[in-house]
C-alpha cells in the first residue's frame, strides 16, 4: 500500500461550471521525491490541497473519487490528524503568517499540538537554522522581505516534523543563493530523513536534479505520471503547454548575452537622487543613498537578493514611501509631494503579491477599473479592456471572479488592470511569480512591446538572471540597500564576483 494514494480524484468549486481536477489516479510511495509541475491555472495547487485535507474540510466545492493517507480517507478523518502527518506550504507566504514574531510564528503548531516549552524552543532554533534565519527569533514579521517570509513558514513547517511535506512554488519569492538554499533543506528532509515530497513549480530546471518521479498536469488532468529518467523525452508535450525541460535547455543565458541591448541616451523621466529610506524601528537603512537616472523607453531590470532593497526602491518610487532623505523625480515633480491620485494614469505598480490589488467582481471590471475612474469615453474603454484581456489571456475568464483564479492568473489580472491604463511608467515587483514560461514571456513581450510602441518606461524587480537578459537594456544590481552597479546586464553577469555580491 502506497503512503498516498489517489483514486479518481475530481473537484468543482462553487464559482466555476468546470472542475478544476478531472478523474485523476496516482499512487505516491512513503519517501519519494515528486515534482509537479504544468501550465499556470492547470489544477497544481488544488490538487495539493486535496493532499493535506483543506479540501474538502476548509473549501466549499464538490469532491468526487478519493485521497487516502496510510489507507484513510482524508475526506472523512479529522482535519488536524491529516494536518500532522501532511504539511503544506503555500505559495503565498502571508497566507500562511499570522503572528506578529518569527518565534511565535514557529510555535504555534507545536503549542497547539501540547508539546513542551523545552522541546518547542529547540525545534525553534533547529528549523531557523535550516532555513538560514538563525538570529531572527525575535524579528518582527512585517519587516521581512517576501523571502524571508517564506522561509519562516518553512521553519513552522519543518518544525512539526511532518511525514508528507508538500510545497505549491516554494522558491517564487527567492533570490537564487535563497533557492538553493531551501531547495538543500527540502532534499536534506527527503533524503536523510525519509520525509515524503511533492513540490509544485515551473522551475524544473531546478528541482529536477532532486526528484525521483514527475507529475504533469493540464487542465485538471494528470497527462503524465513516470520515473524521471523516462518523463522529459516527451519535447512536443511539454512545449505545447509551455513548461521547461530541463534536459532540453542548452546555456540559455550564453545565447541571451548575444541578443541583450542597450537604448540610446535621452532625457530622463525619472531621477533619483541621494535617496534613502529606513523602516520604523529597525536599524540600518532599507536603502542607502542610491542616485540614477531611467530614461524614456528603457526597461531597467532590478536585482539583488532578498531584503537588499528592491521592493522598498520600488515603493519610493511609486510615492507609495516618503524618503528618509534624497528625492525621487518623475517627468521633474518629486513623486512624495504629489498626491498619489495624481499619479494614476501616469505611474502603475503591480505588487509582488497581486491580491493587494484585486477588488472587483469579475475580471473584466477588474481591468475595466483604472480606465472608467479616469473616465474614458465608452467607446474607448470598451475597446482597450477586450484588446487587454486579450493581450494578456484572459478572454476565457472574463466573467470569472478574480480570487477564483491560480496565482499566477490573478498575476495576469493584476498586470492587465495596471497596463490598461497605459501609464508613462509601469513598475513590476516579480512578474515571474507563478507564471509559466510561455504566459511569462507573453506578459514581458506585451509590456516590452508597449514601452517601445509607446516611449513608456518599465522597470521589474526579479531574481530571473535569463528574463533580465532577454527584455532588460540595463540592470541595477542592489546589495544591503546600496547600488552596487548600474549597468548592462551583459556586463553585469560576465563579473562572478559582482554576482556573489548580488547574491545571482
Amino acid at each position: 500500500m502506497a503512503f498516498i494514494e489517489i483514486e479518481n480524484l475530481g473537484f468543482t468549486y462553487p464559482s466555476r461550471d468546470a472542475p478544476t481536477l478531472r478523474d485523476i489516479t496516482a499512487h505516491v510511495p512513503s519517501g519519494a521525491f515528486v515534482l509537479l509541475t504544468g501550465p499556470t491555472g492547470c489544477g497544481k495547487s488544488t490538487l495539493l490541497r486535496t493532499l493535506n485535507g483543506l479540501i474538502p474540510h476548509a473549501s466549499a466545492g464538490t469532491l468526487t473519487g478519493a485521497v487516502c493517507l496510510n489507507g484513510k480517507d482524508v475526506a472523512t478523518q479529522p482535519l488536524v490528524t491529516t494536518c500532522q502527518q501532511v504539511a503544506l506550504l503555500f505559495q503565498n507566504p502571508d497566507d500562511q503568517l499570522f503572528c506578529t514574531l518569527v518565534e511565535d510564528e514557529i510555535a504555534f503548531g507545536l503549542e497547539n499540538l501540547g508539546f513542551p516549552p523545552e522541546e518547542i524552543k529547540r525545534r525553534i532554533t533547529v528549523a531557523l537554522e535550516q532555513v538560514g534565519l538563525p538570529e531572527f527569533a525575535s524579528r518582527e514579521i512585517t519587516s521581512l522581505s517576501g523571502g524571508q517570509k517564506q522561509r519562516v513558514a518553512l521553519a513552522a513547517v519543518c518544525a512539526m516534523q511532518p511525514q508528507a511535506l508538500l510545497l505549491d512554488e516554494p522558491t517564487s519569492h527567492l533570490d537564487p543563493k535563497g533557492t538553493r538554499d531551501i531547495l538543500d533543506i527540502v532534499r536534506h528532509l527527503n533524503r536523510e530523513m525519509g520525509i515524503t515530497v511533492i513540490l509544485a513549480t515551473h522551475r524544473t530546471k531546478e528541482v529536477a536534479p532532486l526528484c525521483d518521479r514527475v507529475w504533469l498536469m493540464d487542465e485538471g488532468q494528470l497527462c503524465l505520471d513516470l520515473p524521471k529518467t523516462e518523463a522529459f523525452q516527451n519535447f512536443t508535450l511539454y512545449q505545447r503547454l509551455g513548461v521547461q525541460i530541463p534536459e532540453t535547455e542548452n546555456s540559455p543565458v550564453d545565447t541571451l548575452l548575444k541578443r541583450n541591448h542597450e537604448v540610446a541616451s535621452r532625457d530622463p523621466l525619472l531621477s533619483i537622487q541621494a535617496l534613502e529610506f529606513r523602516y520604523p524601528n529597525t536599524d540600518a537603512d532599507a536603502v542607502r543613498s542610491i542616485s540614477c537616472e531611467v530614461s524614456c523607453g528603457e526597461v531597467v531590470a532590478i536585482m539583488g537578493a532578498n531584503g537588499s532593497g528592491k521592493t522598498s526602491l520600488i515603493h519610493l518610487i511609486a510615492g507609495l514611501l516618503r524618503p528618509s532623505a534624497g528625492e525621487v523625480a518623475i517627468a521633474g515633480k518629486l513623486s512624495h509631494r504629489v498626491k498619489l491620485h495624481r499619479l494614476a494614469g501616469k505611474v502603475g505598480i503591480v505588487f509582488q503579491n497581486p491580491d493587494l490589488l484585486l477588488q472587483a467582481e469579475t475580471v473584466r471590471d477588474e481591468v475595466a477599473f483604472g480606465p472608467k475612474n479616469l473616465k474614458f469615453s465608452t467607446q474607448i474603454l470598451e475597446d482597450r479592456v477586450n484588446r487587454t484581456l486579450t493581450q494578456f489571456d484572459l478572454d476565457n475568464f472574463d466573467s470569472e471572479a478574480p480570487y477564483s483564479l491560480s496565482r499566477g492568473q490573478r498575476q495576469r489580472v493584476a498586470v492587465a488592470a495596471t497596463f490598461s491604463l497605459h501609464p508613462d511608467l509601469f513598475l513590476l515587483d516579480e512578474p515571474t511569480t507563478g507564471q509559466d514560461a510561455q504566459h511569462l514571456h507573453q506578459l514581458m513581450d506585451e509590456l516590452c512591446d508597449e514601452i517601445q510602441q509607446e516611449d513608456k518606461t518599465l522597470i521589474f524587480a526579479t531574481h530571473d538572471t535569463e528574463l533580465t537578459l532577454k527584455y532588460a537594456h540595463r540592470v541595477l544590481l542592489l546589495r544591503e540597500g546600496e547600488l552596487i552597479f548600474d549597468g548592462a546586464p551583459r556586463t553585469a553577469f560576465a563579473n562572478p564576483e559582482l554576482l556573489q555580491q548580488a547574491s545571482l
